[in-house]
């Protein structure tokens, strides 16, 4: 091989590297969304478990912090805090229910938190829920 081909063949793997890995990334944050709403999946499957032996959901607990209830349910090491992205489980009181729903005196939902935005978007265009607010960096997905 000449120095010509060799600084050929070099530019043509630069060319496809560089058309490849923002694919790369583009996969690997959507495999880390769609682990993350697994991992929503799970959490909504413990907290019905929790009801269903205890006539109860878990209260509120803080960012990263897995509530004791939700524990017993969820699978061994399971965690709220999964490095870049960061979990909370919330429960609300709703005295005088939802406007259509009065009789719904308890809404649920788990908020995840990254600050990387281009995950968030990736999280968001993945699930496919009855509702999730949220920001740029931050997500309520309502449990229902």
């Amino acid at each position: 091989m000449t120095f010509v081909e060799l600084m050929i063949v070099i530019t043509i793997l630069s060319i496809i590297a560089n058309i490849a890995l923002p694919k790369v990334k583009q996969m690997r944050r959507r495999a880390e969304a769609a682990s993350v709403i697994a991992d929503l999946h799970a959490v909504r499957m413990a907290a019905y478990d929790e009801f269903a032996e205890r006539q109860t959901f878990p209260k509120s607990d803080g960012w990263g912090q897995v509530p004791a209830e939700l524990a017993r349910s969820l699978p061994r090491g399971f965690t709220f805090d999964r490095g870049n992205v960061i979990y909370r489980w919330r429960r609300w009181s709703l005295p005088h229910g939802l406007p259509l729903w009065p009789q719904q005196s308890v809404l649920l939902g788990l908020e995840v938190r990254t600050g990387d935005q281009e995950l968030m978007e990736s999280i968001k265009g993945v699930y496919r829920g009855p509702l999730a607010f949220g920001s740029a960096t931050n997500v309520t997905f309502v449990i229902d």
